[in-house]
């Protein structure tokens, strides 16, 4: 509960320093490409986090590594959460950013499983169907899962649609089966 009341506490003052120049999409966009480059460089990532590396060392890296890639507000922010040793709760940080960034801009991130990858025109025909019956813009985050068989399982914001090929076959193996009174 700590970690999340301190996580939103920090993206809270990121997402409102990023309002105040109309950039939280953008502002949004570098954490991603942040967050992404710590996931592709897990030593990075260590090294930011180890309380043995000094915090002089951690920015000087942060400075060569995102050197192109990041505005200075981001440089800033890195380098408040590195002086107050909070390095370790930006994954945290960046999730708190995001579901305050889709409340605000009425999006629904919507998972949506298969047994193999979507195409281009069933993604648009999923995300138009989302967006009709919710009212509001879909971001769609596709997973493969190839125990479903075919179908779909669609889940938002609490809500579940399992119409996978291995519920309805599971759905008959159990009419199947005999019933015991």
């Amino acid at each position: 509960m700590l970690n999340e009341s301190l996580a939103k506490r920090y993206s809270q003052a990121l997402y409102a320093s990023a309002k105040q120049k109309r950039q939280e999409a953008a502002q949004f966009k570098e954490l991603r490409i942040i967050q992404n480059e710590l996931e592709a460089y897990p030593q990075l990532r260590r090294s930011l986090i180890s309380p043995v590396v000094p915090a002089t060392a951690k920015k000087e890296i942060i400075k060569e590594v995102f050197a192109e890639m990041i505005s200075q507000r981001s440089f800033n922010f890195l380098f408040v959460l590195i002086d107050n040793g909070r390095e370790a709760f930006f994954d945290d940080i960046v999730e708190c950013y995001k579901v305050q960034f889709c409340e605000e801009n009425k999006i629904i991130e919507v998972t949506v499983e298969s047994a193999r990858e979507l195409d281009l025109q069933m993604r648009i025909f999923v995300e138009t169907h989302l967006n009709m019956i919710t009212g509001q813009k879909i971001k769609m985050v596709p997973v493969v899962n190839p125990d479903l068989i075919g179908g779909l399982v669609i889940k938002y914001s609490g809500h579940l649609y399992d119409g996978s090929l291995r519920r309805h076959l599971n759905n008959v193996h159990n009419l199947m089966l005999p019933q015991h009174t």
